[in-house]
């Protein structure tokens, strides 16, 4: 499909090669952050996916065992739209490497015959910006990154619920189809969200970080009003914990229920001794920075999402 001499299709023998490169990139090697293999397996088996075909190593043209960059296409046909994951260390080519991936995206676009090409970057990464503001990429959204370092935050307000209302783990044993449709409706007008089937949400809870134990729900008389979806990770001796996603369902709204779902979620993250707890939110989405600054989250960093339109779907 591409025929760059730098960049060929991943297969499944360059896991551990991929995995300490992404681990050198995000400097996660050997922190409680560092991605595991069978981590990576499990993002990159996704019900759907098919990482031979859609995952892509930028090699060095001098030494061919040497990994400069790597990008992964995620399909999302009921939106009619790619995104691409892309992570590209410094390097002194690294502006040639972002031009050879940009030039990828647009093939892989054109062969999938999607609307809209999504991939996020830094707002601080210089070559990337110039590399997509080149090719006529557009700007769409901010993002940014919080976290809440924890052992100040210990007295912070327990939440309250109306009477009727009570937070406890998920069980997906007996919830799993209503927990599916719950997270579909209090995301479904959210810019960039993809419905989700019943095979996905069971694959996530399953991961490594994961676990159903992680995500709290608000239920009104065995009804599912909101949830938060919470992520762990532990080296034994450094740990930190996320907030992955919170929704609540559009008929519960305006009842506060968002804030005691996360100030629930926070306390069980607390409750693992994690150090601090991360999460991104869209820069405007006001109702959930307000929340989160309340709660004690600060801003670490931000990212931007660019758009490639097709003009051929």
């Amino acid at each position: 499909m591409y025929h760059a001499k730098s960049i060929r299709q991943f297969n499944w023998d360059d896991t551990a090669k991929v995995v300490k490169y992404l681990n050198e990139a995000s400097e996660s090697m050997g922190t409680e952050k560092e991605v595991s293999e069978s981590l990576f397996r499990d993002w990159h088996s996704m019900p759907k996916g098919n990482p031979t075909n859609d995952c892509f190593i930028s090699m060095d043209e001098t030494d061919d065992k040497s990994i400069n960059g790597f990008m992964h296409f995620i399909c999302e046909p009921s939106i009619d739209r790619i995104v691409a994951i892309q992570t590209i260390k410094p390097h002194a080519k690294r502006r040639a490497i972002t031009t050879n991936f940009e030039q990828l995206a647009r093939i892989y676009q054109e062969t999938r015959n999607l609307k809209f090409m999504h991939v996020q970057i830094a707002k601080s990464d210089p070559e990337w910006g110039s590399t997509l503001d080149r090719h006529g990429w557009v700007k769409v959204k901010e993002y940014m990154n919080l976290r809440c370092d924890t052992p100040d935050k210990l007295n912070f307000p327990e939440y309250s619920l109306p009477e009727e209302f009570s937070i406890a783990p998920l069980d997906p044993k007996i919830e799993l189809s209503e927990f599916t449709k719950l997270q579909n409706e209090a995301f479904g007008k959210h810019w960039g969200f993809s419905p989700n089937t019943e095979e996905e949400i069971s694959k996530r809870i399953s991961m490594e970080r994961s676990g159903e134990e992680g995500i709290l729900v608000i239920r009104q008389n065995n009804k599912l009003a909101g949830y938060n979806w919470t992520l762990f990770a532990s080296n034994g001796s450094e740990s930190t914990g996320w907030v992955s996603m919170t929704g609540v369902a559009p008929e519960f709204r305006g009842q506060r229920l968002g804030r005691a779902v996360v100030t629930a979620g926070m306390y069980h993250l607390i409750g693992k001794n994690v150090g601090a707890i991360e999460l991104e939110v869209d820069s405007e989405n006001i109702p959930a920075r307000k929340l989160y600054s309340s709660l004690g989250f600060q801003l670490v960093s931000e990212t931007e999402w660019y758009e490639l339109t097709s003009h051929n779907s």
